[in-house]
């Protein structure tokens, strides 16, 4: 089964005194985020799109069931989420962490750590567009060239293309 853990996270745009949010959908494999969006609202229609388009670059690389992971959020727990998830085609289930349990999400929330480490904590936002603007650049960063230790030093598109050829094999990640 191939996992993906998803979430949001709140980034506070400065000059506007107005938040604004990033959902991820992250690969629990290759710790490539494989789908996001980023708005001053996220509502269930965008995670519906934002699914849709992780699971079409998840379906280049596997050809497995999928399983998602999220907390119990209004939009994850959402009716119009629910009967999208009802009616795809492919074998997908979706699990809900326990209420007060991050570590059970620990690969999106470990992605957000350092996306407030490193993008959200060190900059002031003046308006929506600086923060949508930094955050696409770190995803960016993250998937093609930050090295990340639980894949062997290399980055998530580097780690994907080296499984895919053959190079690595027997690589097991606990989910």
């Amino acid at each position: 089964m191939y996992t993906s853990t998803f979430d949001l996270k709140h980034v506070f745009i400065h000059g506007e005194n107005a938040w604004c949010y990033a959902l991820s959908f992250i690969d629990v494999f290759s710790k490539k985020i494989v789908g996001y969006a980023i708005g001053k609202t996220i509502k269930a229609g965008t995670l519906i799109l934002t699914l849709q388009s992780a699971l079409l670059e998840e379906r280049v690389a596997h050809d497995h069931p999928l399983q998602i992971r999220s907390d119990n959020g209004p939009q994850m727990s959402s009716n119009r989420f629910h009967f999208y998830l009802k009616k795809l085609e492919c074998k997908l289930t979706h699990e809900f962490i326990p209420p007060r349990t991050p570590n059970r999400n620990a690969y999106i929330e470990s992605f957000f750590s350092i996306l407030e480490k490193t993008v959200i904590e060190t900059r002031y936002f003046n308006i929506y567009h600086d923060a949508y603007e930094a955050i696409v650049n770190f995803v960016e960063f993250y998937n093609n060239r930050r090295l990340h230790g639980a894949i062997g030093k290399m980055s998530p598109m580097t780690f994907i293309k080296k499984f895919e050829m053959g190079e690595i094999k027997g690589f097991k990640i606990s989910v």
